[in-house]
């Protein structure tokens, strides 16, 4: 008898490791809508910022998790841990890395922001 699992399976440790990170993304967002809500810039129980952090939160997780998968031999843990802060840093996150992309392109940092100087 042939025991070995048939090919072109399911493949359940990736969709955990993937759950796992989106939870994990998700739970940054929730933490970052409370210190928020403790600050006084969200409201508490203000469903439309809760799912706006949530959705940001998830979204920058997981292009950080694909960023992390895409450097050879990078840490799984260290993986974890950068998922766990982009997302609990939210849009700021993705504003740092469009500021470290455009600088590694040699990009202009803001046209409106250079033709609102002039006209000043």
């Amino acid at each position: 008898m042939n025991h070995s699992p048939p090919t072109g399976g399911f493949d359940y440790d990736t969709l955990i490791n993937w759950a796992l990170l989106i939870a994990l993304s998700l739970w940054g967002g929730w933490a970052s809508f409370v210190r928020k809500m403790r600050e006084g810039h969200a409201r508490a129980w203000n469903i439309t910022e809760l799912v706006g952090e949530l959705v940001i939160a998830g979204f920058t997780g997981i292009v950080t998790a694909h960023l992390c998968d895409a450097i050879p031999s990078f840490p799984v843990s260290l993986k974890y841990a950068f998922v766990g802060i982009a997302a609990h840093m939210g849009s700021r996150a993705l504003f740092r890395f469009e500021a470290m992309m455009n600088a590694r392109l040699n990009l202009p940092v803001d046209v409106q922001k250079k033709e609102d100087d002039h006209a000043s």
